[in-house]
């Protein structure tokens, strides 16, 4: 039998990549080792080749926090650690489900103040059981490419892996752009959460909504300035575990 250690260097690649840095520098695995971070996040490169729970820990000076992304950028579900361990600002861990192989990235953040000093330490359990169903539109880089001013419909199904879509539209001209959620069918609405992404930066939205508009869990509005010929990123999620339907549509006015 091998032990963690081994799975976890056969499983994943990890490399350190410092704001600034020119080349990736190795970081060996369930080896602590010394950082420094100042305004700039701090990424650690991590290629997961089977689905597994990823592990890291964290302590260092100044209030840290942790953030699992794919390679979009994009949060990972339970992707985020700022829980200030033992009453610590400075300490962390973060412990999350990847659910597919790929390339990702472990973000060490520093809230305010002048650079600082960490030390990170990772593991990983490779557990191909965790894997899921790929679904094509899961990634701001495979996003579904929409008209703005045309409806579609489109559904989720998080126990077939289908948790969020992602969408992708691009403005014709500078203006107010805004993107409406609707129930599709009678029954109960599904709860859905709608974001959007304006600068190619997928880890904090610009605009978001769970507003339940009208008492209708299904009716979220967000609303954007957008320039002319702009790429606007929108992503539909759910708080629910069956499949349901809804309708996407956009506006914009000049």
């Amino acid at each position: 039998m091998r032990r963690s250690i081994g799975w976890s260097v056969a499983a994943m690649v990890v490399m350190c990549v410092s704001a600034g840095a020119q080349a990736p520098v190795p970081l060996p695995m369930a080896a602590p080792v010394p950082g420094t971070v100042a305004d700039s996040p701090v990424e650690y490169a991590v290629v997961a080749k089977s689905a597994g729970v990823l592990s890291v820990a964290v302590k260092g000076q100044g209030d840290l926090s942790l953030q699992l992304v794919d390679e979009d950028g994009q949060v990972l579900p339970n992707g985020s650690a700022d829980r200030d361990l033992n009453g610590d600002e400075g300490t962390e861990l973060l412990s999350a489900t990847i659910s597919e192989p790929g390339s990702y990235r472990v973000r060490v953040r520093r809230q305010g103040g002048e650079k600082g000093t960490f030390t990170i330490a990772g593991s990983f359990l490779g557990f191909p059981l965790f894997q899921r169903p790929g679904d094509p539109d899961r990634r701001p880089g495979s996003a579904k490419p929409v008209n703005v001013g045309k409806a579609y419909e489109d559904g989720l199904d998080p126990e077939a892996g289908d948790s969020w879509d992602w969408f992708v539209m691009k403005a014709a001209e500078a203006g107010t752009l805004t993107v409406v959620t609707r129930q599709l069918g009678n029954g109960d609405a599904p709860d859905l959460v709608l974001e959007v992404y304006t600068e190619g930066k997928f880890t904090d939205a610009q605009d978001r909504s769970d507003q339940d508009l009208q008492s209708n869990s299904a009716s979220e509005s967000v609303t954007v300035q957008v320039t002319a010929g702009q790429a606007v990123h929108v992503r539909v999620s759910g708080n629910f575990s069956t499949a349901a339907k809804y309708r996407l549509s956009s506006s914009l006015a000049p």
